[in-house]
């Protein structure tokens, strides 16, 4: 058992450190402007969304059968890529079409809200399917030792995501160009696309 736990430390620690799990929202961040406050809000549901995928939508595959469970991971995997690789071009749209106003209203805060609502849906629907061999094999040890398990991994997961959300965006902050400030927006639009694309390869 004590090996099972250390597996899911390595393995949840290793899946934070995927960009795709923290980058996009440190570069929608400074994009946007949030505060760090709703940096570390948004980012925490996120991660939390992201285990909740994990445990709710991935175990009942994988329990089915392994079959069915490869199946599955097959077509999940493409999840995330897909969804950024939308949300970048979307952004970058939007953004276009939106850039003789740059005052903060009503309608940016709507805007703001529908970005966390899609991040949010991504990492909820791109759980960590890696992990559920280890949870099969907790499960001969007892009930008790799958829900520790669980446990173990949404703790290091979401502290791991929202460590690396918060250091990524620390570190950003220090940039100081007035070309990436002018033109911030169309930045983020490329790298949201740039880390889907780079998704597709690493998971």
């Amino acid at each position: 058992m004590i090996q099972l736990l250390t597996s899911v430390v390595v393995l949840a620690l290793v899946q934070a450190l995927i960009l795709n799990h923290w980058l996009p929202l440190v570069v929608l961040a400074r994009s946007e402007k949030w505060q760090q406050s709703g940096l570390e809000i948004t980012t925490s549901i996120s991660a939390c969304a992201h285990v909740l995928g994990t445990l709710v939508l991935g175990i009942p595959f994988a329990l089915a059968g392994t079959r069915l469970a490869h199946e599955y991971e097959n077509y999940i995997h493409l999840t995330a890529p897909v969804f950024l690789i939308l949300f970048g071009v979307i952004y970058f749209i939007i953004n276009r079409v939106n850039q003789a106003d740059e005052e903060y209203n009503d309608q940016d805060k709507r805007t703001k809200t529908k970005w966390i609502i899609v991040f949010v849906l991504m990492m909820l629907l791109s759980p960590c399917l890696e992990i559920h061999d280890l949870f099969i094999a907790a499960a001969t040890y007892g009930l008790n030792n799958v829900l520790l398990l669980a446990l173990v991994y949404a703790f290091v997961s979401v502290g791991g995501i929202i460590l690396l959300t918060i250091g990524g965006s620390k570190i950003l902050s220090m940039v100081n160009s007035t070309y990436l400030e002018r033109n911030r927006k169309q930045v983020t639009a490329f790298v949201l696309v740039l880390v889907g694309i780079f998704s597709f390869f690493i998971h």
